[in-house]
């Protein structure tokens, strides 16, 4: 059988909250496999959100281990998180955090200007992903001029752009 492409062990994840101990993730064990989709379901509250958020490495958990294409996430340093999260996981967030200063199609290529791609090469791949999840005729618009579902299929368009090994969707 094939390695997971997300290894998650014994995962926990604790909050201080006026002066008392928040457990809300108690041991999650996950494996995740290339080209499975997954959805974690359960009520407000749950951790659902703060289970995306450790295995995307935008927050640490309390202990455990999380291993994403075979290298040690939870062990690393921030620079290298970031690069990971960069190279190798595509975000929908819930709230979508599109930079409004910037128009759809410069929020979708936003990934790969960050790594110092060709704008020229980024435009057209981030064209067709609009075209893809039917609104390249809003490329031009910024953030706070398109609908929320807009707002949200620019986010997935974005999370697309470099061909992620994985994607994470909050609430997509």
């Amino acid at each position: 059988m094939a390695e997971a492409l997300v290894l998650i062990e014994d995962l926990k994840k604790s909050f201080q909250h006026m002066g008392r101990t928040l457990d809300v993730l108690r041991g999650i064990d996950l494996n995740i496999y290339a080209g499975e989709i997954l959805c974690i379901v359960g009520p407000s509250g749950a951790g659902k959100s703060t289970l995306l958020h450790c295995i995307g490495t935008l927050d640490l958990p309390s202990s455990g281990r999380i291993r994403l294409g075979g290298e040690e996430l939870t062990t690393l340093a921030g620079a290298r998180l970031a690069a990971i999260r960069n190279r190798t996981i595509g975000f929908v967030f819930q709230f979508h955090h599109l930079l409004p200063e910037f128009d759809a199609l410069e929020n979708v290529m936003m990934p790969g200007l960050i790594q110092g791609k060709s704008k020229k090469e980024l435009a057209k791949r981030a064209q067709a992903l609009l075209e893809e999840v039917g609104i390249a005729h809003r490329a031009t618009h910024r953030p706070g001029e398109l609908s929320g579902g807009e707002q949200q299929r620019v986010a997935i368009a974005r999370a697309l752009l470099l061909d992620p090994k994985l994607v994470l969707a909050d609430e997509p």
